[in-house]
């Protein structure tokens, strides 16, 4: 009897590996990016399609929302997506304060897996690291994190220390390049 049940339990667990195996291959295929380091873009399966979207920063103080106005208005500015503040927003912009960690920002996207496009998104912001750099500088991180929000990913390449996009510490370009700009209207192309 305790052989017929290590069997069953054998059995059930290959098939729960296989299962998870065939999970984990199909997100991963949903999340192939396109582009490359050397063409200076990497764009995720997960893109937003939408000319307009709205975020909710309402909880931010008065810098922190200048932050995410720069960061709106250069993509606008590119003809890539136009962004407006709407406090019922699915999409939130935040800020938490995080001593032990490198980290200055992220972005969260949500995608629907069904069509690969990104449902809602979150941004947060670490003010522990944050608040000791330059608005300049900050307002970059803002756009950056933008970007990601298109479904760009981060570049990590030395030869891309010039793209807004550029995930690694370094100089940074202030607005989207050419090569951001390529990028993003890939992720939202119709």
């Amino acid at each position: 009897m305790s052989k017929m049940i290590k069997r069953i339990v054998s059995g059930c667990l290959v098939i729960c590996m296989l299962a998870a195996l065939s999970s984990a291959t199909t997100v991963f295929a949903r999340m192939v990016a396109y582009g490359s380091e050397k063409a200076g873009y990497l764009v995720s399966t997960k893109q937003i399609r939408k000319k307009t979207n709205t975020y909710d920063d309402s909880s931010l103080n008065k810098a922190y929302k200048s932050y995410m106005t720069y960061g709106a208005k250069v993509w606008k500015d590119c003809g890539i997506m136009t962004m407006k503040r709407d406090k019922s927003s699915v999409n939130k912009v935040l800020a938490y304060n995080l001593k032990d960690t490198s980290v200055t920002a992220h972005a969260i996207t949500t995608p629907n897996y069904a069509t690969g496009h990104i449902e809602s998104f979150k941004i947060e912001f670490n003010t522990r690291r944050l608040d000791k750099l330059p608005a300049s500088f900050n307002k970059i991180v803002a756009a950056h994190e933008i970007g990601h929000t298109l479904g760009l990913l981060d570049l990590y390449e030395k030869r891309n220390k010039v793209q807004l996009m550029y995930g690694g510490v370094g100089p940074l370009a202030d607005k989207p390049t050419a090569k951001d700009i390529k990028g993003a209207k890939y992720a939202t192309r119709k």
